[in-house]
């Protein structure tokens, strides 16, 4: 799953909307939208508090130790 994708879905299962995320943060309502429309990837800190908003934490753990009801953010795919 992409960054973005893992956002909407911690919103949705927290019942919030993008915008209301984005007002949360104390941005524009657009400000997530835009972002996406722009091709950005947010920031590991900028993640984590979108993330805190909707009721989850950013962390990592072994690939192995993974929780089931987890969103699973895929790594970019190796240049070179």
């Amino acid at each position: 799953m992409q960054t973005y994708e893992a956002l909407r879905q911690a919103a949705r299962l927290g019942g919030l909307s993008l915008n209301k995320v984005s007002r949360a943060l104390g941005k524009p309502e657009s400000y997530i939208s835009s972002a996406i429309s722009r091709g950005s990837v947010p920031r590991c800190d900028t993640m984590a508090r979108m993330a805190d908003v909707c009721g989850y934490s950013l962390a990592l753990v072994p690939r192995d130790a993974v929780p089931p009801d987890a969103l699973v953010i895929d790594p970019p795919p190796r240049e070179g």
